[in-house]
């Protein structure tokens, strides 16, 4: 009854299809996938294997569709065996994970890159929540081939930055790893932001990574948070600097106001690298930029943004929380705050 859904007939070429039909079409039968279960997991798995064999032959138009579907199934059947528990438990999830891998594998010979890739990531994701034999090992691989995809596949620059900020929000959620195989991560992660095509994606992207080494955990942290203070205010300033080759002043002014808010998060969280002079002093820089600014609507919103930065500061130096001598010394009127040129020597 299916078998005109997964496959084309010889005598339809791929000229003559209907995209906006097959997308639907397709989409009706991955809803389908999703009804085919049962309770004993062994035979799941059996029919997930046997599910694969057929629409693989599908084509590169309609795997993008029904391949998916198939590999969260097989995520979901690894944490069903990790919650059973049975005396081969690790085995059976080291085998779905090759499944899953292969089948991810044959969507990027369909010369896809960003499914794959966040398929690949959310992998990983499973593999560190579900603890298996060597599963350090095969979330390393699944994490490696989202790197390699990212780096070889994927050339549009808006597609880039989504895809780094997908890496670094999986990295930073998994524990698996070792200092060994974390921390290359980590700096690649960092190297490959600040090398995106357009500046503003590259501060943006640094300063994103910069959280990596911040609340990133590793077996040598003990599934705790790094908090290594010194490399991410490196990852900060490193966006300072690209902030300002921008030649765009309103971008500029951008970028200043976001690194202010990752300032401020990290000194909210407790990084004593991160102080008020470095608050004041990017405070002052942006206030002085702002005035150059030419009347526009981003330039209100830039300015709305700051302002709502400022407030959020100046209601925690007035809650009557324990913390707030900590905000002591911000200086959030114009005639208090302090020189910027001091900012890169700090």
């Amino acid at each position: 009854l299916l078998n005109t859904l997964v496959t084309d007939k010889n005598e339809h070429p791929i000229g003559d299809l209907d995209m906006e039909e097959l997308a639907e079409e397709q989409c009706l039968l991955a809803r389908f996938i999703h009804q085919l279960r049962s309770n004993v997991p062994d035979d799941q798995y059996l029919i997930l294997t046997a599910a694969r064999k057929i629409l693989a032959s599908g084509g590169s138009l309609r795997i993008k569709y029904t391949l998916p579907p198939l590999i969260f199934q097989a995520y979901q059947l690894a944490y069903k065996y990790r919650d059973l528990k049975d005396a081969k438990w690790e085995k059976k999830c080291t085998k779905i994970f090759q499944f899953c891998h292969q089948t991810i594998t044959a969507l990027v010979k369909a010369e896809l890159a960003e499914l794959p890739l966040r398929l690949f990531l959310q992998g990983a994701l499973a593999i560190d929540q579900i603890g298996f034999e060597n599963h350090e090992t095969v979330a390393y691989e699944f994490m490696s081939q989202a790197f390699s995809l990212y780096e070889d596949e994927i050339s549009d620059s808006k597609a880039q930055l989504a895809a780094i900020t997908l890496i670094v929000g999986t990295l930073e959620q998994i524990s698996c790893f070792s200092e060994e195989n974390s921390d290359p991560l980590r700096t690649q992660c960092a190297l490959a932001a600040s090398k995106l095509l357009k500046k503003p994606d590259q501060c943006r992207g640094v300063a994103t990574c910069s959280h990596l080494f911040w609340s990133g955990k590793s077996l040598a942290s003990k599934g705790e948070e790094t908090h290594d203070g010194k490399r991410v205010v490196e990852c900060l300033k490193k966006g300072l600097r690209i902030a300002k080759q921008c030649m765009d002043i309103s971008v500029q002014v951008q970028l200043f106001v976001e690194l202010l808010n990752h300032y401020i998060y990290f000194f909210e969280k407790g990084n004593d690298q991160v102080d008020v002079e470095i608050l004041n002093q990017l405070i002052k820089k942006i206030r002085d930029e702002l005035t150059n600014l030419e009347s526009s609507d981003e330039a209100e919103q830039i300015t709305k943004h700051f302002n709502n930065t400022l407030t959020h500061l100046k209601l925690r130096m007035e809650s009557p929380d324990g913390d707030r001598d900590v905000y002591k010394g911000i200086k959030l009127n114009p005639e208090d705050a302090g020189e910027m040129e001091k900012l890169d020597a700090k």
